[in-house]
């Protein structure tokens, strides 16, 4: 018997992907919580820090914190920040950070290819790489990723 299910936890390779579904999936889930952030009085996307990190804290009106739409921003956020932290790389912070940067440029700015290479100087292949290895892991986590179906 095995200490750790390697199979359980590994992720398909880019041609596994079912890549329209996923991006849908990942559409909805990010619409949902930049329209919840918008409907408390903050900013649609998290501010980023020059780490190009972001900290829970936002400025919200503590008289806010126990109206139903703080407790879905809450449910949400915690649920957004569990595929953060998934987006990594096993050997390599830097890669790590990396790939979060990306993820958060691309898909939760919405920045193009050129965009990101242009602001955190990669080269656009490193960016489209990084692109969909933290869209795959962020997907992952989040249960929204599509395989395609095997024969």
């Amino acid at each position: 018997m095995e200490l750790f299910d390697v199979t359980k936890y590994q992720l398909p390779a880019e041609s596994a992907v079912e890549w329209e579904t996923t991006k849908e999936r990942l559409g909805i889930f990010l619409s949902q919580y930049k329209s919840v952030r918008e409907k408390l009085g903050i900013s649609a996307a998290p501010k980023i820090y020059e780490t190009y990190s972001f900290l829970h804290h936002e400025d919200i009106p503590k008289q806010l914190m126990s109206d139903p739409i703080y407790q879905e921003f809450e449910y949400l956020h915690r649920i957004f920040i569990s595929g953060y932290l998934a987006i990594n790389h096993p050997y390599k912070p830097e890669i790590t950070d990396r790939r979060r940067k990306i993820f958060l440029l691309r898909y939760l700015y919405g920045l193009s290819i050129s965009t990101v290479s242009d602001r955190i100087h990669y080269q656009k292949n490193i960016i489209l790489t990084d692109s969909k290895k933290a869209l795959v892991q962020f997907t992952s986590a989040l249960k929204l990723l599509e395989r395609k179906e095997t024969m």
